[in-house]
């Protein structure tokens, strides 16, 4: 059959039929996808952590709409640097040390949640971080491996991506004014 047989339109209908012949078809219902990855190394500042690219939290940041909010400093010199905290210092001392994990550098698999904010603890100085959280079978089977709980600091957190901060009292009066 031609394609210009296939083209005449007989009723509505059929030109209905032909449109949805012709477009994707989507499954029935979309799964978990863990195509993200990136690399495990040891922070200068002793955390085990997982790369993630910068340009995914410039993304995110990017496309935000909250007041007073900026990159989170987590780098050398206070500069982005993007990642999954996937082992606290204390957790890898109490394995033994950093040296005893042997996957430095393997690649691990992740896949984003939501975009979730909260009041931090223990980071004095910002009021409150915006974080996407990260779902990773791998880093879990990881965390088991040497004794630990699935997620970090005994389950109590998810594993996440920070993306953005507001430090305390930027949005209060102050004497600071546009110059």
């Amino acid at each position: 059959m031609f394609l210009t047989e296939v083209l005449r339109p007989v009723s509505q209908r059929s030109a209905y039929c032909l449109g949805e012949w012709l477009s994707k078809q989507a499954d029935d219902a979309p799964v978990p996808d863990y195509s993200m990855s990136g690399p495990l190394y040891l922070s200068s500042s002793g955390w085990l952590l997982l790369g993630v690219p910068n340009s995914l939290v410039r993304g995110a940041f990017a496309a935000m709409d909250e007041t007073g909010i900026e990159l989170p400093p987590s780098g050398p010199n206070g500069f982005l640097n993007a990642h999954v905290s996937v082992f606290r210092p204390e957790e890898l001392e109490r394995i033994g040390g950093p040296e005893k994990v042997t996957e430095r550098g393997k690649t691990f698999r992740y896949r984003l949640g939501g975009l979730y904010s909260l009041v931090p603890a223990g980071w004095k100085e910002m009021e409150r971080v915006w974080m996407l959280k990260v779902h990773s079978t791998e880093l879990q089977e990881l965390r088991r491996s040497y004794g630990l709980s699935s997620l970090p600091n005994e389950g109590k957190f998810a594993f996440h991506i920070t993306v953005a901060c507001r430090r305390r009292g930027v949005l209060s009066r102050n004497e600071k004014t546009k110059g």
